[in-house]
């Protein structure tokens, strides 16, 4: 289901992109806004694909997966963008969360939170696991 994203990403399909996502699925993506269902992330991804991350190029990498239920999963991601922004080669680094489920044997994106990591979220202040750091 990721590197189905990741695909249509790099081949700058929107309609490819959504497939992956429920028809009743949320979006929360990198600036925070939001879309509701499969038609909207469509047209979101679509738009995007021809204007700010237009050429752009994504990788994922799944760094865990925790099953709620053995129908409903939680993968944390890893996302690497190559974009052109001003002219100038820029790389943004982000961590989307998903929450999946498996429905009619599928399994479908019902949930998607993009977070970009900015330098100060990208620093190891607080250390997992450590009792005397607040996050």
């Amino acid at each position: 289901m990721v590197y189905r994203l990741e695909a249509a990403w790099n081949a700058a399909d929107g309609q490819g992109f959504a497939e992956a996502f429920a028809e009743d699925s949320d979006f929360i993506h990198i600036l925070g806004g939001y879309y509701k269902g499969r038609a909207a992330i469509e047209a979101g991804h679509r738009m995007i694909f021809g204007t700010i991350y237009k050429g752009s190029a994504v990788r994922y990498s799944v760094e865990k997966i925790r099953f709620l239920r053995p129908d409903v999963g939680i993968v944390f991601l890893r996302q690497y963008l190559q974009f052109r922004e001003g002219g100038a080669l820029t790389e943004l680094e982000a961590r989307p969360t998903v929450i999946a489920e498996k429905r009619d044997g599928k399994w479908q994106i019902v949930l998607m939170q993009n977070t970009r990591i900015t330098e100060a979220g990208d620093r190891t202040a607080y250390k997992a696991g450590s009792s005397t750091q607040s996050p």
